[in-house]
């Protein structure tokens, strides 16, 4: 079975929806961001299966570990397989490379990264008057760059600074997320103008999506050249990428409910900082091309036309909706543009893409624009004080991002092993019809918080939430990896990470038209909270909004039988079809 380390979005594209209840690890999943994260497993011809990665990655652990688990006990054997296991990893891929992706990929993306998803919502609450609209409208705004990784990678393919692809790039994104980091960490809530927080957010997202795109290409490159021991790199990355992430989690809550959420900001541009040294000393390893200090290279461009049409129009349509997210206070109008972005994406894939492609991709745009983001509202539900809502569950910030957070990590690997274990042979349309409903029911179950219900019942407010994450989780991953797998079996040879940036930057929009069409919904509905005092009003309808926002992600299920195949994981659907040369432009856009 087809099969991708799974990483929390990425904030968000291939998952349905994040849980009412948080938004502690959407920035990171999928997000908020799909991405090309798959792609590194794809780079080298096609996506290996589960069962032959696994007995590659205990073949090769197993030759890492030589003599030295003998006479240690268990964790004396433990460590010294690690410690053979780093050191066969740097022997074939190079120390450099793997310093460089503990500091981008495990580091900056994974331990800032959740920092800073983590903090958003807390420091608008800190500047005071942004209610639950506002809130969606600039948490889209603020992700806008993992809808952009198609364009970010065709600028870094085609733009060398002084011979150089990524190290210049990289440099230059550490350098403005440091600097901006530190500009909103330590400026007063209420004295820094939003447009500039915006903005120094939005670069804070853009080193992160640009810099871990530049090391997936590098590693993926590698990859191709030594596949024998590719599984293992992608479990170096990936466990790392874990391990610092519930790190993060484990520690942001703490730091927002004592120091205050601004303060995360500053102290992630530590990590973030580090990013300085992939480029500055070549830790990638690229050879500088002849040339002039600035050289533009549009050969690559020209062969390949239908797609970079396709990105030029999502690099549009991502970068119009953050516009009209920062200069518009109507919400209805932005709710329309955001529609009418979306209408343009599905027409465009249509024109431009394979048919199979386009199809299985305006499903799963369909899934991430119809599942109506409303975390504005139960953000300020769940986490307001006596004062502002003295009905409400009072969580402090440390329950909201670490508590639910690790439930939810743990919970997401327990999605793994069901999904592999029963659902792994299913058909694409029973999978997603099966996790649809049961993600639809569990989300109206979970509504009975927003009317209080629980408390009824005897259930306490945390128990209930904590139940009902878990729940979420589980059902979000059983769907988020059946879903990259199906991108992966559509992208042709030579093209594999051109196409998969497409689709993943077309469902992050998705994910971004979701939080505008939420932003109408609360305002139409008057559920329009923003930490005030005496607030309480503001959640009588919130239930409702709850409802429609669950009962709307039914939507996609019903056009299953016209746009997804009628096939397994395990049956192949396109056969390649491009030129192995096509491989230059797959490096830059991942």
């Amino acid at each position: 079975m087809d099969a991708t380390p799974a990483d929390v979005d990425a904030q968000e594209g291939l998952q349905p929806s994040s849980s009412f209840f948080t938004v502690a690890l959407r920035p990171l999943t999928s997000s908020r961001s799909v991405s090309a994260e798959a792609q590194p497993l794809l780079d080298h011809g096609a996506a290996p299966h589960r069962l032959e990665s696994e007995g590659r990655d205990l073949k090769s652990a197993d030759d890492a570990e030589g003599d030295g688990g003998e006479g240690g006990g268990v964790c004396g054997a433990g460590m010294t397989k690690g410690v053979s296991w780093i050191s066969m990893l740097r022997r074939e891929f190079g120390g450099n490379l793997l310093i460089a992706l503990v500091i981008v990929q495990h580091l900056t993306k994974g331990f800032a990264g959740a920092w800073i998803g983590n903090a958003i919502n807390f420091y608008f609450r800190d500047v005071g008057g942004v209610n639950s609209s506002k809130i969606q409208t600039y948490t889209a705004v603020i992700m806008t760059p993992w809808c952009l990784k198609g364009m970010l990678g065709l600028i870094s393919d085609t733009v060398t600074i002084c011979g150089y692809h990524k190290a210049p790039w990289i440099t230059m994104s550490t350098i403005g997320c440091v600097w901006t980091a530190l500009v909103v960490g330590l400026s007063p809530p209420k004295g820094i103008a939003p447009v500039t927080a915006l903005a120094c957010l939005l670069v804070m997202q853009l080193h992160i999506a640009w810099s871990d795109l530049l090391t997936e290409a590098k590693y993926s490159e590698r990859i191709r050249v030594k596949p024998k021991h590719g599984t293992d790199l992608i479990s170096f990355v990936w466990g790392g990428l874990s391990v610092f992430q519930l790190l993060a989690v484990a520690s942001v809550g703490l730091l927002i409910e004592y120091l205050g959420a601004r303060y995360v900001f500053a102290l992630s541009s530590i990590p973030c900082a580090l990013g300085l040294l992939p480029g500055t000393m070549n830790l990638l390893e690229e050879i500088p091309s002849p040339g002039r200090w600035i050289n533009i290279n549009m050969d690559k461009v020209w062969k390949h036309s239908n797609y970079i049409i396709l990105v030029l129009i999502l690099t549009v349509m991502s970068i119009l909706l953050a516009i009209i997210g920062v200069i518009s206070e109507n919400t209805e109008l932005n709710c329309l543009l955001a529609v009418f972005a979306g209408v343009v994406t599905f027409v465009s894939f249509f024109i431009f893409a394979d048919p199979l492609v386009a199809k299985t991709n305006a499903f799963f745009l369909l899934c991430s624009t119809c599942y109506l983001s409303i975390e504005g509202a139960t953000f300020y539900f769940f986490t307001d004080n006596d004062e502002q809502y003295p009905d409400g569950p009072h969580f402090s910030a440390a329950f909201y991002t670490t508590g639910i957070g690790l439930v939810a990590s743990a919970t997401s690997i327990l999605g793994i092993y069901l999904y592999n274990r029963c659902f792994s042979h299913w058909k694409y349309r029973m999978i997603f019809l099966v996790n649809g409903v049961v993600w639809t029911i569990i989300n109206l179950i979970s509504c009975a918080v927003f009317l209080r219900w629980n408390r009824m019942v005897g259930i306490p407010d945390e128990f209930f939430v904590l139940g009902s994450q878990a729940l979420q989780e589980m059902i979000l991953q059983m769907a988020w990896i059946p879903g990259v797998v199906l991108m992966s079996h559509l992208c042709h040879q030579g093209m594999e990470a051109t196409m998969y940036a497409l689709m993943a930057g077309s469902q992050n929009l998705g994910s971004n038209i979701s939080y505008f069409t939420g932003a109408y919904l609360l305002q139409l509905l008057e559920v329009q909270p923003s930490g005030s005092k005496e607030e309480s009003r503001q959640f009588d309808n919130l239930w409702l909004v709850a409802v429609i926002s669950s009962l709307a992600g039914l939507v996609p299920l019903v056009f299953l039988p016209w746009l997804i195949p009628d096939a397994r994981p395990d049956e192949k659907l396109v056969k390649p079809s491009l030129p192995h040369d096509a491989l230059d432009l797959v490096d830059a856009t991942k």
